[in-house]
Formats: structure tokens, C-alpha cells, sequence
């Protein structure tokens, strides 16, 4: 009898330790409220595609990255994961970053969109969107115009680092911030190629 009543003990320990585990937490990449975004009056006329848009290996994953120590360190959230991959939500937000910063024009995400459907393609190359908690967060990349033809009308570099915060929901929200700077770059060179109403 004593046996069994260590069995069933053992039992209970191990079901309230199986409980106990942290619950996931899901983000999703999303611009920045109305009232942080900066808008260009006057929409061109134009139809435009963002898109492609590659995100390094590293961090198209489910868990949220972020940077240790030296900067060389990676650490993967297992509990703190993208709700989309963020090759999927990054090109979707800049879309939407992009219409607005435009006056609400017309602007398709890519390959959703056939590249025939748009006058200008814009093509981002991400080489980081990273950061630590408690640090800051950094955007490095690579943008360029591209018409019909494929040819490039305008190209660019955004480098750019806000604070982080201390968790992983002020850390997905610093990259939403950086996502419209590199949207409002974009923009602006839009204006410049495309024709006026």
C-alpha cells in the first residue's frame, strides 16, 4: 500500500509540473498607430507592388530573435513567436506603411499581385531587423524602384535603431516603427518618379 500511495504522489507531481509551463505569446508585425505616421499629400497616379521582399534566414522563423551580449549571440524567444512569418507580415506592413505615407494610393503586395498589374515594383532587401531587449532595435536595408521593364528607377540604403524596451512586445513594436521609416524613404522616392494627378 505505501508503494502506491508513492506512485500516486509521484503522479500528481508530475501533472502539476507539466501545468506549470509558460504559456506562448504570439506578436504580429503591424504599423504604427495613425497619429505616429508621417503622410505625403497629393497620391501619385500610379498602380504600385512591394515586393520581393527577403528577410535573412536567421530570422524567418517562428520565434522572435534577439541579439546578446557581444551583438554576435542570438537568442530564440521559445515562448515569444511571430504570429506570421515575418517574411509574409513585412511586406504586407510595408504595403500599408506605403499607402499611407502616399494619400492612400494604390499599392498591391508582390507576388500576390502579378508584377504586370503595377507601373513600379519596390524591391527591399533586409540585411537585419534585429535588436536586444532593454537595447535597441535595428533596421539595415537595401530598397530600389523597379518599372515595367524591370529596370531601377531609384535605389537606396535605410539604416536605422530605436530603443527596444524591455520586452518582447516593445521589441516587435520598435520594428513596426523602423518598418514605416523605411516605408516613408520609399515614399518620398516615389513622388519623385511617378506622375501627379
Amino acid at each position: 500500500m505505501p508503494g502506491v500511495a508513492a506512485l500516486l504522489l509521484a503522479c500528481l507531481l508530475l501533472s502539476g509540473c507539466a501545468g506549470s509551463s509558460a504559456a506562448t505569446r504570439f506578436y504580429l508585425l503591424s504599423p504604427p498607430a495613425p497619429g505616429d505616421m508621417r503622410s505625403v499629400p497629393g497620391a501619385p497616379q500610379a498602380k504600385v507592388a512591394v515586393g520581393p521582399v527577403s528577410v535573412p534566414s536567421y530570422l524567418d522563423r517562428p520565434q522572435i530573435v534577439t541579439r546578446e551580449g557581444d551583438g554576435v549571440r542570438l537568442a530564440l524567444a521559445e515562448f515569444d513567436r511571430w504570429a506570421e512569418p515575418l517574411a509574409e507580415s513585412l511586406p504586407r506592413v510595408l504595403a500599408e506603411d506605403i499607402s499611407r505615407a502616399l494619400g492612400g494610393g494604390h499599392v498591391l503586395v508582390f507576388p500576390g499581385a502579378s508584377a504586370e498589374d503595377a507601373d513600379i515594383r519596390v524591391a527591399v532587401d533586409v540585411n537585419r531587423l534585429d535588436g536586444s531587449l532593454g537595447g535597441a532595435v535595428v533596421l539595415d536595408a537595401w530598397w530600389a524602384l523597379l518599372d515595367r521593364s524591370g529596370a531601377t528607377l531609384r535605389r537606396g540604403r535605410v539604416v536605422e535603431r530605436r530603443p527596444a524596451g524591455g520586452d518582447h512586445a516593445a521589441m516587435v513594436t520598435a520594428q513596426g516603427v523602423l518598418a514605416a521609416a523605411l516605408a516613408d524613404t520609399v515614399a518620398a522616392a516615389l513622388h519623385e518618379v511617378l506622375p501627379r494627378p
